[in-house]
Order: structure tokens, then sequence, then C-alpha cells
């Protein structure tokens, strides 16, 4: 049996708790908490899979939007890639998305990161901070602002997220 990579485990990656501080994009790569280059969400789109983390980026999607313990989160796809600019519809059928959905199901823990923005007071100004276990509380298609249908999630803060230990796929 094949050592899985830390990264793809539910819950804390041991060594990282809720709070942590990454400097860049990298550390927060090498750490294993979110290791998505761009993607902002790393995920398990199999029967029994789920979402691992999620990243919270300045403008990603116009539809996001963070309260603190509950994050209204919105899934990937759908942009053009040279504007940025939502063109077409998500689905929960794509591959990232699909985990998301399938953390709804399941509720395994998500970790969520946030990435520099001074716009939003739970955002660092500079860097990364892990922001600790998420559950996937309801996932439903809407149209967002741009006029597209898009996989709206809700996040909300696990409270005794030190409770939550990493696990792999198979152990849950």
């Amino acid at each position: 049996m094949s050592k899985k990579h830390p990264s793809r485990v539910f819950g804390h990656i041991p060594g990282y708790e809720s709070g942590h501080h990454f400097e860049n994009r990298r550390e927060l790569h090498n750490s294993g908490v979110h290791v998505q280059a761009r993607s902002g969400i790393h995920g398990d789109s199999s029967p029994g899979g789920g979402a691992f983390s999620v990243y919270l980026a300045r403008n990603k999607y116009e539809d996001n939007v963070d309260y603190g313990n509950k994050i209204i989160y919105v899934g990937s796809g759908g942009q053009d890639k040279q504007t940025k600019e939502q063109i077409a519809d998500q689905s929960f059928d794509d591959h990232p998305n699909r985990a998301l959905y399938i953390s709804y199901v399941t509720k395994k823990p998500v970790r969520v990161i946030r990435g520099p923005d001074r716009s939003n007071q739970w955002a660092p100004s500079f860097g990364y901070d892990y922001d600790g276990l998420y559950v996937v509380h309801s996932a439903t298609m809407k149209r967002g602002k741009a006029g597209f249908n898009m996989c709206f999630v809700e996040l909300r803060r696990i409270e005794n997220d030190d409770a939550q230990v990493a696990s792999s796929p198979q152990e849950n």
C-alpha cells in the first residue's frame, strides 16, 4: 500500500494548527495544508472522497462572502482564462466542485486558508493564514451576480476543530 501524501487527509495536517501563518505560497504548498498552486479547491471527487482544503482569494469570484466563522464559497469553473470573467455555468459534476459536494454529504472537515486581502477583516494583509476546519453546511446551484449558474457552498467553522485529527480518505 502506498503512503498518502500528507495533504490528502481530512482534518489538520500534523504540525499546522488553526491560526498558522505562511509567509508565501511555496511555504503553504510545502506544508501540505493547501497544495494547489492555482486552484482554490483541493479534493478527491471519487466516492468516499471530498474536499481536503479550500483557499479564499481576493477577487477570485465576486459571489464569495466571508463572515468569519461562516463563508459563502463559490465553486470553480466557468471563467475566461485570460480575463477571469465568468463566461459559463459551473457544475457539481466538475471535479473540484464534486469534491465539495461530497464533503457536504459526508460532513468531513475541510481546511480553510485565507489569502491576502486588505478589504477582508478576516484575511491577512500579506501571506496566508490557515483558519482551521470547516464543514460544508449546504451545497446549492444558484444564479450568481454575473448571471450564470454557480455552485454555492456554505462553510461553517467547526468550533472545537482541535479535536479533528487528520485521516486518509479510506479511513472515514
